[in-house]
Protein backbone atom coordinates (compact mmCIF):
# COMPACT_ATOMS: atom_id res chain seq x y z
CA UNK A 1 0.00 0.00 0.00
CA UNK A 2 1.42 3.37 -1.02
CA UNK A 3 1.45 6.06 1.66
CA UNK A 4 1.83 9.79 1.22
CA UNK A 5 3.46 12.36 3.46
CA UNK A 6 1.36 15.33 4.54
CA UNK A 7 2.92 17.49 1.83
CA UNK A 8 2.31 14.84 -0.85
CA UNK A 9 -1.31 14.44 0.30
CA UNK A 10 -1.71 18.22 0.15
CA UNK A 11 -0.54 18.22 -3.47
CA UNK A 12 -3.02 15.43 -4.32
CA UNK A 13 -5.86 17.31 -2.60
CA UNK A 14 -4.72 20.66 -4.04
CA UNK A 15 -4.68 22.27 -0.59
CA UNK A 16 -2.14 23.30 2.03
CA UNK A 17 -0.30 21.03 4.42
CA UNK A 18 -2.10 22.86 7.25
CA UNK A 19 -5.42 21.76 5.78
CA UNK A 20 -4.26 18.13 5.68
CA UNK A 21 -3.19 18.39 9.34
CA UNK A 22 -6.62 19.85 10.19
CA UNK A 23 -8.42 17.05 8.29
CA UNK A 24 -6.39 14.45 10.16
CA UNK A 25 -7.04 16.16 13.49
CA UNK A 26 -10.78 16.25 12.77
CA UNK A 27 -10.60 12.56 11.75
CA UNK A 28 -11.99 13.36 8.31
CA UNK A 29 -8.97 11.99 6.47
CA UNK A 30 -7.81 8.47 7.27
CA UNK A 31 -4.17 8.43 8.33
CA UNK A 32 -1.63 6.69 10.53
CA UNK A 33 1.09 7.93 12.82
CA UNK A 34 4.50 6.28 12.72
CA UNK A 35 7.29 6.88 15.18
CA UNK A 36 7.82 7.97 18.76
CA UNK A 37 5.70 10.63 20.46
CA UNK A 38 3.28 12.27 18.06
CA UNK A 39 5.16 10.62 15.21
CA UNK A 40 4.99 11.28 11.51
CA UNK A 41 1.62 11.33 9.74
CA UNK A 42 1.28 9.08 6.72
CA UNK A 43 -1.84 9.09 4.55
CA UNK A 44 -2.73 5.98 2.52
CA UNK A 45 -3.13 6.95 -1.14
CA UNK A 46 -6.61 5.41 -1.27
CA UNK A 47 -7.65 7.58 1.72
CA UNK A 48 -7.28 10.65 -0.49
CA UNK A 49 -9.62 9.08 -3.06
CA UNK A 50 -12.11 8.17 -0.30
CA UNK A 51 -12.08 11.72 1.05
CA UNK A 52 -12.64 13.23 -2.38
CA UNK A 53 -15.46 10.77 -3.12
CA UNK A 54 -17.23 11.68 0.14
CA UNK A 55 -17.07 15.35 -0.76
CA UNK A 56 -18.48 14.94 -4.26
CA UNK A 57 -21.85 16.61 -4.66
CA UNK A 58 -24.11 15.11 -7.28
CA UNK A 59 -26.17 17.45 -9.37
CA UNK A 60 -29.96 17.17 -9.19
CA UNK A 61 -30.35 18.97 -12.50
CA UNK A 62 -30.90 16.98 -15.67
CA UNK A 63 -28.16 16.98 -18.27
CA UNK A 64 -28.94 19.53 -21.05
CA UNK A 65 -28.88 16.80 -23.71
CA UNK A 66 -31.61 14.85 -21.89
CA UNK A 67 -33.76 18.00 -21.80
CA UNK A 68 -33.57 18.27 -25.59
CA UNK A 69 -34.68 14.66 -26.04
CA UNK A 70 -37.71 15.05 -23.75
CA UNK A 71 -38.84 18.27 -25.50
CA UNK A 72 -39.19 16.59 -28.90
Amino acid sequence: MKTLTVREAAVELRCSAATVYALCSARKLRHQRVGVGRGKILVPADAVDEYLAKGTVKSTEAHPASLLRSAT
